[in-house]
This record gives structure tokens, sequence and C-alpha cells, in this order.
């Protein structure tokens, strides 16, 4: 597996009731956490445990796709190495050309499913015609969705203690919103998803889904265990 799907990849299962005690007290502090970059252990996924820096998906990488400092093709790659896309090299053997090869065995079920091959979910052609941008804005717009609603704000409140306060209206665009979603995204990966199994992905689900349903949330069009990628 990839280096961003596989860091840290050993299974994570906390208990339920520490994971909602870690962010009732983050809760329970109020403004002070705004003050203060996020607890990294407060999460359901256990903090990058590896070497300093290395992180593929730390919080400077996240920032360096936001300030568009990183390839479009690059931000891509790091999305579908979350989802679980695992790359082989191909070489024809008449032509000598070789290609990159992308395989859904490892990639989050649901996700597989609607997408077998690795979609673009920035617009790395740039070109927003409807014909050529319709797939590129599903993707990314299926990748937003599956941001469990408590982080979808994770990207500004994080990057704000890099100094990034988010982009203003005048001057924005399409990349540049789809780089923050991605960005977001593979935030929520890191800190809900990255090394937990799949299989205590799907115990979480199920309670997600029980406590969906008797708040009355199970249609709303987005945030909910219906449109994540488990």
């Amino acid at each position: 597996a990839s280096d961003a799907r596989a860091a840290s990849r050993g299974s994570s299962s906390r208990p339920l009731a520490r994971r909602a005690s870690d962010r009732s007290r983050l809760a329970a502090a109020g403004e002070h956490a705004d003050d203060a970059p996020p607890d990294e252990s407060a999460f359901g996924a256990e903090p990058w445990s590896g070497a300093p820096g290395e992180d593929p998906i730390s919080n400077e990488v996240l920032l360096k796709i936001v300030l568009s400092q990183i390839p479009d093709e690059e931000v891509n790659r790091l999305v579908w190495e979350c989802l679980g896309y695992t790359k082989s090299i191909d070489m024809d053997a008449e032509t000598l050309e070789v290609k990159e090869v992308w395989s859904p065995e490892n990639v989050f079920p649901k996700w597989a499913a609607a997408y077998p091959e690795p979609p673009d979910v920035i617009g790395v052609t740039r070109k927003y015609f409807p014909e050529v941008d319709a797939p590129v804005k599903a993707a990314c717009a299926a990748l937003t969705r599956s941001v469990a609603q408590e982080h979808k704000q994770g990207i500004k409140t994080t990057l704000k203690h890099l100094g990034w306060k988010g982009y203003k209206m005048d001057g924005l665009t399409p990349n540049m919103t789809r780089r923050a979603q991605a960005a977001n995204w593979l935030l929520y990966y890191r800190r809900e998803l990255r090394g937990v199994s799949i299989e205590e992905l799907k115990r979480r689900r199920a309670e997600r889904a029980a406590a969906e349903e008797a708040a009355g949330r199970t249609d709303a069009p987005t945030g909910t265990t219906k449109t994540g990628v488990v």
C-alpha cells in the first residue's frame, strides 16, 4: 500500500466512550479550544507516530495544497493513495512506454463501488466546460460529502494556526475551492480513518448511523454515514 494510506496502518480501535469523552473535553474548553491547535489525540485515528516531518499529509503539506504550492496531479495522487488505490508501473513491451496503473483492491468499499478507477478531483486540465469538468465536479462533491459533519470546517480551524485564514471570495477559482476541499478530506482521513481497520470503521459507522437516526439526520445531504466512503 502507499505511504499515505499505509503509514500508521495498524488497526486503531479506541473505545467509542473514550473518543466521545475526548471530544466532550475539547467542546467544554469552548473559546480556549479555538485559540490552540486541535488535540490530535482526541480523534478516532491514532496521531502520526513516524519521524517528525515525514507525515505525507501533515498540516504543512495541507497548507502547501491550499496555497497552490503542490501541483494538481500530486494533490490527486495524495487523495488516491489515502482512498486506498495502489500504484504499479506498466511497460508496453513493444513501445517501451511506461504508465501508472492504479488498483482499487484496497479502496474504501463504497468509494470503490462508485470509482473503480481513481477520479480527478481537482481538474488538472483547468477546463471548466461541462463536458470536461462534470465528472471532476461530481467526484470532488462526493469526496466532500463523505466528510463527517463535525469535520467540515477542519481545514480552516487547523491551518489558521499556520497563518491561513481561508480564501477571499474575490478571485476565488474552482481550482482553489477544490484544493481546499481535497485538503479538508485529507485532514478528515488523517484524523478519523487512517490506520483504522475496515471492520472497526464499519462498527463505528453502525453506531453513528443509529445516532443519526435518533437525531433525525438520516436525510441530511452531506456529512452522514450514507455519504461516507466506508
